[in-house]
């Protein structure tokens, strides 16, 4: 049972990685459009009906990682808070970004609002980076630790593969320039991808006590399906790009996972709340899949003149 709800915890955040990452990603991408306002308009349109049902797999999997594994929830928070707290600071000036910006006319409001989107999306993929590189290692050190030379490159390789993955959604989602200028900076961000992702895994056991076969096997997973993506944007196909740097964001989390799993499971809860919360929890996960599936299918479309447009 306590392997079924690792794989739950895992399956949570990776679904965070592949769905606000890329709002995440999108974020960032804003940063190269200064000179462009209808530009980060259309930014705002593409992730404005994604980003708050994106959010629930970040507090889904705190929550069912406090539950199932308390020991790993109470030690990576602790020992990690200064990270949590720069990661929280960010997600709010993000979301307040989106919910401001358009709340008072004049373009000076609506640039600084856009400026503050941008930073927090780079600030917020960054401190996600910043979690995973030293939970990773077991952290038990002062706030100062976390700033090691493995945290700052899973710091570095989340930005980058968020990156990534926010500009083939966009060139996924939209048309015309804005399109041409995503396809440019998935094209620019492939390569650090690649070198980021091979680093993390291949440095890895400098760090983690308990290496797994798995672990390499999924570590390998990001930088191929990065080649994949970099292929497919060569030759237009928009789809398969986004599918390509989806796969690529999943095997973050899953890699980061399979490197400490034994320590994980080590602290699972008691075998008789493991049973309660399957009964009560574990239903609840087809009805988010399902969910995320109905709004995909409403917003399959590229962007438009006809588009909804949410903030």
């Amino acid at each position: 049972m306590d392997i079924v709800w690792l794989l739950v915890v895992g399956l949570l955040l990776a679904g965070w990685f592949a769905l606000d990452g890329f709002s995440i990603g999108a974020g960032m991408v804003m940063g190269a459009l200064r000179d462009d306002p209808p530009a980060r308009r259309r930014v705002i349109a593409a992730i404005g009906p994604f980003f708050l049902a994106n959010e629930v797999w970040l507090i889904a999997f705190a929550g069912t990682l406090a539950v199932a594994f308390p020991d790993t929830e109470a030690r990576l928070f602790t020992s990690l808070y200064p990270t949590l707290v720069l990661l929280i600071a960010a997600w709010l000036a993000r979301d307040m970004g989106m919910w401001f910006r358009s709340r008072r006319p004049g373009r000076r409001w609506r640039t600084r609002w856009e400026a503050v989107m941008a930073g927090a999306s780079v600030v917020f993929a960054g401190a996600a980076g910043l979690f995973l590189g030293n939970a990773v290692q077991g952290p038990a050190g002062s706030g100062v630790w976390v700033l090691n030379p493995y945290g700052l490159l899973g710091m570095l390789a989340v930005v980058a593969v968020f990156l990534l993955h926010g500009a083939a959604f966009l060139v996924a989602r939209t048309h015309g320039e804005l399109r041409e200028r995503a396809r440019h900076v998935a094209g620019r961000v492939v390569l650090p991808v690649v070198v980021l992702m091979v680093a993390f895994i291949g440095t890895a056991p400098l760090v983690a006590d308990d290496i797994t076969p798995i672990a390499f096997v999924l570590g390998t997973v990001a930088p191929i399906a990065a080649g994949v993506a970099w292929y497919a944007l060569r030759k237009g196909k928009d789809a398969l790009t986004f599918a390509a740097t989806t796969v690529a964001t999943v095997a973050v989390p899953f890699t980061a996972g399979a490197l400490m799993a034994g320590r994980i499971l080590a602290e699972a809860a008691e075998p008789s709340t493991l049973q309660r919360i399957t009964i009560v929890l574990l239903p609840a996960l087809p009805v988010l899949i399902a969910g995320q599936v109905i709004l995909w299918w409403i917003h399959r479309h590229r962007l438009s003149d006809r588009s909804v447009t949410f903030f």
